[in-house]
C-alpha cells in the first residue's frame, strides 16, 4: 500500500509558510490546502468587514481545510496544509485525522526573529499584497502581543518535524529542505517495507 503523508507547514504569521508550502507542493507534486486561500474565497462570496468577521471566516476556513484534507487522505493522496496552527487548538484534530486515515505526518515549522516578523507583518498590512478582508492593519497590536508570548509552535503529533529559520529569506535553502523531506520519506518507507521487499 502506498504511504500517504499529512505535511503541516506551520509557524508564525509572516514567516514565509505559504511561499514554502507552495514551492514544496510543486516539487513534491502534492496538493496544498491553504487556510488563507480558502478564507479569501469566502470573503469574495460572503463579503468582509471587521476583525471579528475575519476571525469567524478563519475558523470556517480551517474546518473546510480539514474536510478537504480528509477526503484526499482517505484516497491515499498526500496533502500539504498551510496555516499558522495553534498547537493547543489543532493537535487533537490532526492526530484524529492521522489515526482515521492511517497517514504519516511531517511538520515543517517556520520560525524567525520576532522583530523581523513584526516588520514583515506591518509592511504587508500597509500594502495591497493581501486581501483586504484579513484586516491586518487592525491586528498589529494583537500580533505584537502574540510574539511576546513566545508560545510553542510544534504540534503534538506522532511523526517527524523540522524547523526552518526564515529570518533572512535569502539564507533559506529550499533545495536543502526538500532533501531533508525526501530523506524522511525514504527512511519511513524503508522502515515499513517487508523483508521480502528489501531483497
Amino acid at each position: 500500500m502506498p504511504i500517504s503523508w499529512l505535511i503541516v507547514v506551520t509557524g508564525r504569521p509572516a514567516a514565509g509558510k505559504s511561499t514554502l508550502a507552495k514551492w514544496l507542493g510543486q516539487r513534491l507534486r502534492i496538493p496544498v490546502l491553504s487556510k488563507d486561500n480558502i478564507k479569501e474565497i469566502l470573503f469574495e462570496e460572503l463579503g468582509w468587514s471587521d476583525r471579528e468577521w475575519s476571525r469567524r471566516l478563519g475558523r470556517a476556513s480551517v474546518e473546510v481545510m480539514y474536510a478537504c484534507a480528509q477526503s484526499l487522505l482517505e484516497a491515499d493522496q498526500s496533502v500539504i496544509l498551510d496555516n499558522a496552527f495553534h498547537p493547543e487548538l489543532a493537535s487533537a484534530t490532526l492526530r484524529a485525522l492521522q489515526e482515521l486515515c492511517g497517514c504519516k505526518t511531517l511538520q515543517v515549522i517556520c520560525t524567525g526573529r520576532s522583530d523581523v516578523l513584526f516588520d514583515r507583518f506591518k509592511q504587508r498590512a500597509e500594502s495591497d499584497l493581501r486581501h483586504a478582508g484579513h484586516v491586518d492593519a487592525q491586528c498589529l497590536d494583537e500580533f505584537r502581543a502574540s510574539l511576546a508570548q513566545d508560545r510553542a509552535l510544534r504540534l503534538d503529533l506522532d511523526g517527524d518535524w523540522l524547523e526552518v529559520d526564515t529570518t533572512d529569506f535569502s539564507a533559506v535553502h529550499y533545495e536543502a529542505i526538500l532533501r531533508q523531506i525526501e530523506s524522511i520519506f525514504e527512511r519511513v518507507s524503508q522502515s515499513l517495507a517487508s523483508p521480502s521487499d528489501l531483497l
